[in-house]
C-alpha cells in the first residue's frame, strides 16, 4: 500500500511540473510564430556594422589579437611536444 502512494506522489510531482512547463513552451512558441520575423529583421539591423570602417579603425587591435593567438598556440604545441618526449614509453 505504501508503494502505491508514493507512486501517486510521485505521478502527482511530475505533472505538476510537467503541465506548466508544456504550456510555457506552447506559449513561447505561439508568440515566435507571430513574432519571429520581426524580432528577426530589428536584430539584424541593430548588428548591422560597416566591416571596412571597423577594420580601418581598429586594425592594431586585430593584428594583435591574432599574433596573441599564435603565439598561445605556439607555446602549446611546444609544451605539449615536450611532455610527450619526456612521457617514458608504455612497454
Amino acid at each position: 500500500m505504501g508503494s502505491v502512494k508514493y507512486f501517486a506522489l510521485g505521478l502527482t510531482l511530475t505533472l505538476a511540473l510537467a503541465v506548466p512547463a508544456a504550456l510555457l513552451a506552447l506559449a513561447v512558441a505561439a508568440f515566435l510564430d507571430l513574432y519571429l520575423a520581426e524580432r528577426a529583421s530589428t536584430l539584424f539591423a541593430a548588428l548591422r556594422v560597416d566591416w571596412q570602417a571597423f577594420a580601418n579603425t581598429r586594425w592594431p587591435e586585430l593584428a594583435g589579437m591574432v599574433v596573441g593567438q599564435l603565439l598561445l598556440m605556439a607555446m602549446l604545441l611546444m609544451g605539449r611536444a615536450k611532455a610527450l618526449a619526456d612521457k617514458p614509453e608504455a612497454a
